[in-house]
């Protein structure tokens, strides 16, 4: 999964948030890697990664379930995910939804 958190820096940069969810059949485990990027989407650099020291570490979170509970799982902690690099992102960047 991948969702834009909105825009900073007039709207010529974009704040993402990122999860990546694989099962375990056999430890009835899924495990979600998170992470978090901005990118320029102006067309002079258009998708080119810019680092920010303010955006979250990337985490990586595992739970034993049946895997008829795996995907809404991976939904529920994304979208935590999600709410936590919205708050990482300083006040004066001006963040556009």
């Amino acid at each position: 999964m991948r969702e834009i958190v909105g825009t900073i820096d007039d709207g010529e940069v974009e704040v993402c948030a990122t999860a990546d969810a694989t099962y375990d059949s056999g430890k009835e485990e899924v495990t979600v890697a998170l992470d978090a990027c901005t990118r320029r989407v102006v067309a002079a650099g258009n998708g080119h990664l810019i680092p920010q020291p303010w955006l979250p570490h990337p985490e990586r979170v595992k739970e034993h379930l049946p895997r008829e509970e795996a995907v809404s799982f991976a939904r529920d902690v994304f979208h935590s995910w999600h709410r936590k690099v919205r708050a990482s992102i300083p006040a004066e960047l001006h963040l556009r939804a």
